[in-house]
């Protein structure tokens, strides 16, 4: 943990899906100081026209009004000041990765509570 899913429609310009999360993954771990093998991305897309806002479901990502829409899960033990520097930061990864302006970017943050969640065989406690 944490986990990292985002989500958009294809990209008109091609750029390499795998190099972007790879990147992504790596730069939110090192400006938060995770370490990189507890870092989870995934990156899906939307089949083409599926994914509207308003009356507008375009079939490649336009530069408005569709936002790249990104799940952030992590433990709930992160302060406030914390999930906002994660927010920025991964924000700021997205944009830089994927050449996305941070302003085409929706993050929702969600906490996963000690003893809800089961990984490496095991229910994880924190």
């Amino acid at each position: 943990m944490p986990f990292i899913h985002i989500k958009s429609l294809p990209y008109e310009h091609a750029f390499n899906v795998t190099v972007a999360i790879i990147a992504i993954g790596k730069d939110f771990a090192e400006k938060n100081g995770i370490p990189l093998e507890h870092v989870h991305t995934t990156w899906e897309f939307f089949k083409p026209g599926h994914f509207a806002k308003g009356d507008f479901a375009p079939n490649y990502q336009p530069e408005t009004p569709h936002s790249v829409i990104v799940d952030l899960l992590t433990p709930d033990f992160n302060d406030r000041q914390t999930i906002k520097q994660m927010l920025l930061s991964l924000a700021q990864g997205i944009s830089q990765y994927a050449n996305t302006p941070m302003r085409k970017i929706f993050i929702n943050h969600r906490q996963a509570a000690s003893d809800m969640v089961f990984d490496d065989g095991k229910i994880v406690s924190w």
